[in-house]
Formats: C-alpha cells, structure tokens, sequence
C-alpha cells in the first residue's frame, strides 16, 4: 500500500501543470465571484437619464434629489428612447413633463413618464425605489403634510410586457452556463481521451485529412449541443411559461451559434492543455468566467464598471444578450441578426484558433 500511496504522489507531480491548475482555479473562481458581487467604489452604480421637458424648479430640485442616490444623466426624449428601448444601454428612463414646477407648486398632482426595459428588472426596480424617496424627500421639504403629489406612468419600450417572471431571468442564463458546461469539457476530455485510446493517430494517416475529421468530431459535438440547449429551454417554456421569442428561426439559430462558440471554446481547451487532468481544471476556469462575464449568474446592471466595461471580451454576454431579446423583450430574427453575426464570427474565429493550435502541438502533420 505504502509503493502504492508514493507511486502515486510521483505521477501527480511530474504532472506541474495540473497541479498549478489546481491551485489556480480556486483562486480565479473565489476572485471573480467576490468581484463581481462585492467589489464597490461607494459611489453611485446606477445611472438615471432625465428627460426635463418641464425646465423648472420642481424638475430641477427632482433631478438633484435623484443624484443623491445615483447617476443623473440628462437627454432629449428620443436620444433616451434609443438607449432604452434600441441599444439597451439603461433600464429605465424618466420624463418630467411640461408644466410640471406649475402643477406642483399649486398643490396638482402630477404623473411623470418611466420609459422602460423590463430585460433590466434590478434596475428599474432600484429606480422605483429612488422615485419614492425622491417623492418623500421633496414632500418634506415643501410641506411635510403634504399628500402624494407624483405619479407614475410606466411604458415598456422593448415588448408588451411591464413585468417578466423570475423564470424568465433566470432559466435562460443557467441553461446556457450547463450547454457550457457539457460542450466544453464533452469536446475538450473527449479529443484527448481520442489521444489516449490510439484513435488520434490513426486519423493523421486518415484519407479525408486531419482537419475534416476533426471538424467532422466537433460536428458531432455541436449537434449535441445545440439539442441539449434546445431541450432546456423547451423545458423552461413548458413547466415554467418563458417566452421563447417570436421567431423559432431566431430561436434555432441562436442556439446554434452559442453551441458553436462553446464548441470552439473545448477545442481551445483540448489545444493549450496536455491531457484531461489538465482540461478539466482549465475547462472549469473557461465556464466560470465566461459565465460571470457574460452576465449568466446575475443581471449586468449589478456588477462593478469594470466588469461590465470588459463583458464584451467574452461571448456569453452576447448569448446572454440574444436570450434577452428572444424572451424577455420578444424580439425576432430581424432585431437579432447583429447578436446573431457577432456570435458566429466568435465561433468561427475560436474554431480556426483551436484548429490551428491543436495542429501546431498534438499532431505530425
């Protein structure tokens, strides 16, 4: 037992790579959750646009109270229009009205306008928080016995919902970290157990040529892929009443592309790693931070600056962008075809890397 017991200890030491592995992803993992969740400057995170159609005092006293507790940036109606309801860019927009100041100091009420994307739930949420105490505070500075004096008007500018479920936040972003999951480390441990078993080098001898049976193995993997990711959110439409958009051929290809990108991410892994104790740890960093980055875990809108400044790095927060669309803003092929481009061009580029690379360092020719 004794032989045994250090046999052992030597093989997972010639092994460096693995073991450095092993001590690395606890470390990238623990860092890029606490990150994501805890790291805050202690200055505002949320930005607010402003539309002051009403340019008076009441408007302008709102708008102060308001940059207590956030970000106030000013536009003019359409520009907020367009990065609510076109780019995405905010979750909510706000439209005080002409003769607002009037209405107020006359003891009127008044109703003001919240331009919205429900696809940010958390950030709207915060807002309406803001608006109540924006309300409070002024109340009390005016007149502490006042009644409510403000109302407010929601308009979704990106569906014909006010309100999603948290199912549908929630189910398309976990069914995209488990395609991950299974497509990565599927590709990455099944082209070096190929290794392992002889059948690698009987291929480079193959007629077809090494790179078409290659693809023809990630061809197989990404067919898989895509009908697990096509099962999971069937799953989540049936039992938990998400929306899938209304374009099954926008549905179709984005799932198609995501796998593809996933695909590609395994044959990356497969290429820079030795074999599957080296895979596995590497593969598992690839998920977690593509995952974290890509806003799979948690909505964009409550991660630091500097995460959200780096997301369009990784491919998931296009994925998760696509899902946003298709179910919880119920757009179709013709407002997903730059979302759609985007991850196919990932894909492709991710597949000629990996290609390339596991050329380069596990074959002879």
């Amino acid at each position: 037992m004794i032989a045994v017991f250090l046999k052992d200890l030597r093989l997972i030491a010639r092994d460096r790579l693995a073991l450095v592995f092993a001590l690395v992803v606890p470390i990238l993992v623990i860092t890029t959750i606490a990150a994501a969740l805890y790291d805050r400057d202690g200055g505002p995170n949320l930005e607010i646009l402003v539309v002051d159609e009403d340019r008076g005092p009441v408007a302008s006293a709102f708008a102060k109270l308001l940059g207590n507790h956030a970000e106030v940036r000013f536009a003019e109606r359409g520009e907020a229009e367009i990065a609510v309801g076109v780019k995405n860019q905010v979750p909510a927009a706000i439209v005080f009205p002409e003769g607002l100041s009037r209405r107020y100091l006359q003891g009127r009420p008044s109703e003001i306008t919240l331009l919205t994307d429900p696809a940010q739930a958390t950030g709207i949420n915060t807002l309406k928080v803001l608006l109540l105490l924006m309300d409070k505070d002024a109340a009390a500075l005016a007149d502490p016995l006042a009644e409510e004096m403000v109302s407010v008007e929601e308009v979704n500018l990106t569906g014909n919902r006010l309100a999603v479920t948290p199912f549908e936040q929630n189910v398309p972003g976990f069914s995209l970290m488990f395609v991950l999951l299974a497509v990565v480390f599927g590709t990455a441990t099944g082209l070096h157990d190929e290794r392992d078993w002889g059948t690698l080098p009987r291929l480079l001898v193959a007629p077809a040529g090494f790179t078409w049976m290659l693809l023809g193995k990630l061809g197989a993997r990404w067919l898989l892929g895509v009908l697990q990711m096509m099962v999971l959110l069937l799953w989540g439409r049936a039992f938990f009443g998400i929306s899938l958009g209304a374009s099954p051929t926008a549905f179709l290809l984005l799932c198609a592309v995501v796998v593809l990108c996933a695909v590609a991410t395994g044959l990356v892994v497969a290429a820079a790693t030795d074999g599957r104790e080296q895979a596995q740890p590497l593969g598992l960093v690839a998920v977690i931070v593509l995952s974290a980055i890509g806003g799979l875990w948690w909505p964009q809108d409550i991660v630091p600056d500097w995460l959200r400044q780096i997301s369009p790095i990784a491919f998931t927060t296009y994925a998760m962008a696509g899902m946003n669309d298709l179910v919880l803003r119920d757009r179709g092929l013709g407002e997903s075809g730059f979302t759609l481009g985007v991850l196919a061009l990932y894909g492709l580029g991710l597949t000629v890397i990996g290609l390339s690379l596991f050329r380069a360092r596990h074959s002879a020719r």
